[in-house]
Order: structure tokens, then sequence, then C-alpha cells
């Protein structure tokens, strides 16, 4: 059979497995040396990745075939003592954002590009000074329309240093610091939650007194960061002990909402949801309800009958929550575990000299839908079960992709060489169907989908490592 033929064979039997859906799948590109790589998205007609290859920045355009059309280096970035914070696409160009040093000093710049990666526009947004013994460790976030980036520099634990840049117009309109109380070592801290708006609000929100013994005085301490300054409230959370929490900015009715998970005794174990909606500047919140898992949902979510003894379920993670229009949420968590196997294990066994196995389990998959005033509206239980070792289970979870009347969860059923991919539709109403979405039998594809990159409604591009390189998979709905 002609070379020809057998790779339009292989290509009919790839998108026929889509059952009317279709897939486009890219040229191989070598990676096994690169430091890593992001997903620009597409910009005119080609879709754009950027790549940092140690000695060099480089960004590869791919046309709608996904055929490798072009590479530019862009040689304006200095590759010695710079650390990419973040790429970050527009409508008609993008934006890189990097810290760097000269003279001893960290510098944070803002690079913006047009679709065929020429420089357009620059910009020096701070100099953090000479810093010896705290040098400044920059972490980025993002609002959800990608045009206000927060800078926020977390090398000090007593105080936050937040900069604010606006892409669209390439100004830094505030920069402020805060200082506060250093929770590294109590018992029940977390990591600060951090929302961003769209109109340049930085939200810093930390959980206090998430403890027994302190639960009267259980609060969330939300420092608030804006063009105006830094202000500070505090909001009582009830005597319930929390597990996880997430935060966002709900721009319709300009309010900040949050949910999590709560449990009765021990974090391991989520026995409920919670929910609260505030206003920025309230010292309480305008709803704030707590509600348990119903037997029946732990039973299905399980699989089994669960007694008052097993009630909860066990090492769940609240991954994302989804804003709705009349202020309720979309609550995604799913059950994820990790486990090191090594000499603290007891069993004496390591892999090259003194490094522990680590293995990885990415199990079921719960949403549930909250009404604004906290009621729980319905729960949905989507079974998978993923195991991997050493890996920081990249091939595991799962890729959300929302459209106004559905969701699609993308996973791989195993992670392994060759794998067979599914996905769960879950509509508005709970309701939900599982499908065979692709199977990469002689594919040579390994599909990362929980960094895959929602285009539009119709499509997503998904990247696939396989032995050392790298294939941008492209489904099309």
């Amino acid at each position: 059979m002609p070379k020809q033929l057998c790779l339009f064979a292989l290509f009919f039997l790839f998108t026929r497995a889509l059952f009317g859906q279709s897939a486009v799948v890219s040229e191989p590109v070598f990676i096994r040396t690169d430091y890593g790589y992001e997903l620009i998205g597409r910009l005119r007609d080609r879709v754009l990745i950027f790549r940092d290859r140690y000695d060099d920045f480089i960004v590869q355009a791919f046309d709608p075939q996904l055929k490798l059309s072009w590479t530019k280096e862009l040689d304006d970035l200095d590759h010695r003592g710079t650390r990419i914070l973040g790429v970050v696409p527009g409508r008609n160009d993008f934006s890189i954002i990097y810290q760097t040093r000269r003279r001893g000093h960290t510098v944070l710049r803002v690079h913006k590009y047009d679709p065929g990666a020429n420089l357009i526009d620059s910009m020096e947004v701070k100099d953090y000074g000479e810093r010896i013994f705290n040098t400044p460790n920059l972490e980025i976030a993002q609002s959800d329309d990608r045009n206000c980036i927060v800078i926020y520099n977390v090398a000090e634990r007593d105080r936050i240093e937040a900069t604010c840049i606006f892409l669209d117009k390439m100004i830094a309109p505030w920069d402020h610091i805060a200082i506060v109380e250093d929770l590294s070592d109590v018992f029940e801290s977390r990591n600060p939650e951090i929302t961003v708006s769209n109109s340049g609000l930085f939200f810093w929100i930390t959980e206090r007194n998430n403890r027994k013994a302190k639960l009267e005085k259980h609060e969330l301490e939300i420092i608030k960061f804006d063009g105006t300054g830094v202000h500070v409230n505090t909001t009582p959370l009830g005597n319930y002990l929390t597990v996880d929490l997430k935060f966002a900015f709900d721009h319709y009715n300009h309010q900040l909402v949050g949910a999590g998970l709560w449990t009765e005794k021990a974090r391991e174990r989520s026995n409920g949801v919670f929910y609260l909606r505030l206003s920025p500047g309230r010292d309480s919140a305008a709803a704030l309800r707590y509600e348990a898992f119903d037997e029946k949902f732990l039973s299905v979510l399980r699989q089994k009958d669960v007694s008052d003894e097993s009630r909860g379920v066990v090492d769940a993670r609240l991954q994302e929550i989804l804003l709705r229009q009349d202020g309720g949420v979309i609550l995604v968590a799913e059950r994820y575990r990790e486990v090191q196997r090594g000499a603290s294990a007891g069993r004496g066994f390591f892999r090259d000299g003194m490094r522990m196995i680590v293995d990885y389990y990415y199990d079921d998959v719960f949403v549930l839908a909250i009404k604004p005033n906290g009621n729980v509206q319905w729960k949905s239980a989507l079974h998978k079960k993923q195991y991997s070792q050493d890996d920081d289970g990249i091939f595991s979870s799962y890729f959300l992709m929302r459209t106004p009347d559905r969701m699609r969860f993308f996973f791989n059923d195993e992670i392994k060489y060759e794998n067979t991919c599914s996905e769960y539709v879950l509509s508005a109403s709970g309701e939900f169907d599982r499908n065979s979405l692709l199977n990469t039998l002689n594919q040579s594809l390994r599909l990362r989908f929980r960094d895959a990159l929602q285009m539009n409604a119709n499509e997503c591009l998904v990247p696939s490592e396989y032995r050392g390189r790298l294939k941008l998979v492209l489904l099309r709905f």
C-alpha cells in the first residue's frame, strides 16, 4: 500500500473513532531537551506554541492542518537570568511576562508580539532593586478575560507585594504592599486563595482558626488590592472544619463567590459542601450555607452502601468552581491521593540512589450545582480510575470544555502508552452520558488532557508527549 494511502487509512480510523467528531494531529516536535512549552492558541489562521529551550526562546506556528509553518527565535529576550512568568494570548497578539537580572537587580518586564511573533511593544513594569537576602519570588495571576495580570512577590512571609498590569493598554495602574501575619507555622494554614477581576481588583484570601478548638473564631481574612490602596476585611465562616476552598469573582453580580468542602472530623474525609457569597468590602457574607452529602449520592459515588462510620468522601480535592449567571456555582471536585514509597514507608526500596517512588491516583469526579442561596440543586458522580507512577500525574485528571448548554470532561481511561480516551457530557440539569472519545493504538500519542486549551465552543487543543516528542491534537465537535 502506498505511504500516502497508509497515512490516510490511519487518519480515517482515528477520526472514525470520534463518532462524528474529528481530530487533526500535528507533526512531532522534539522536546526532550526543552525546559518547557506553553500553548498560545490560534492567532489569525495559525496555531502558536512557545518553547523555552534553555539556550533560547522560540515560537512555532502550525497551519490549519497543523503542519509546521515557521519557527522564529525571540532574540529580544536575553536567556541569561531570565525566568518566564507567563505567556498570555490576546485577540490579535500575545504577551510574555518575565523577570530578568540586570546589574544585580530583579526587573519585571512585558513584551507584546503580533501573530507573526514580531515585537510590537514592550514595557519595564518594575525594578525590585538589589535584594541580596530576599530575592524576589514572583508569581502570576490572571483575570477571566486574560487582560488584567497581577504579579505578586511571595519572597517574604509577612508581606505581599503586588503589581497590576493591563496588557491591552500596557500600563501598570497600581503597585501596593500589604503587611500580613506569618502563618507558615500554623497547623491549619493552607495556601491563600487568589482571585483577579477584569477591572483590576486583586483578592488575597486566607482562612484562620480552622481547628476544632477555635471554631468560634473561624473566619476568612480578605485583603483587597485596587487603585485606591489595600483594604482588609474579615468574614465569619461558622462552626465547621473546611477541607478545601476556592473563590471566583462574579462580574455579572459584582460579588466574590466561594465554595468548598467541609468535614465533621478528619480532613481526609469530606462530609459535604458549602457556599458563600459576599460583596467586596463587607465584613459578613450575603449568603453562607453548609450542606451534607446525602446517603444516596455517597452510595452512587462510592458504588456501594455506606454506613454511619464511613459516611463521606475520602481524598476529595476541589478542582474548580464555575460561575452561573444567577449567582450560583458549579463545583467540580476529584478524588486524588499521592503515595510515596521508599525507606520512610518501611520498604527500603529506592530508585536512582535516594529518590523515592511516587504513586498517583486520580479517581472519580463529582459535580454539584449550587443555587445563589446555597442550596444544592443537583449532584452527579462521574466514575474513572487512573493510576500512574513517577510522572507528576501529568497524563491523569481531566480537561473540562465548557459551552453555554453543557460541560465535557475529557480524560484518559488508563495511563499507559496505548490507551483509550473517554468523555462525560454533562447537561445543565446534571444528566450525563459517557462516550468513547478516541483510541491511541499505533498513534504514538499520550494526551495531557489537564493541560489542554479550549479554542472556542467547538474546538480544543490537546498536547501529546510521547517518548520526547510533542504533538498537538486539535479536537473538533
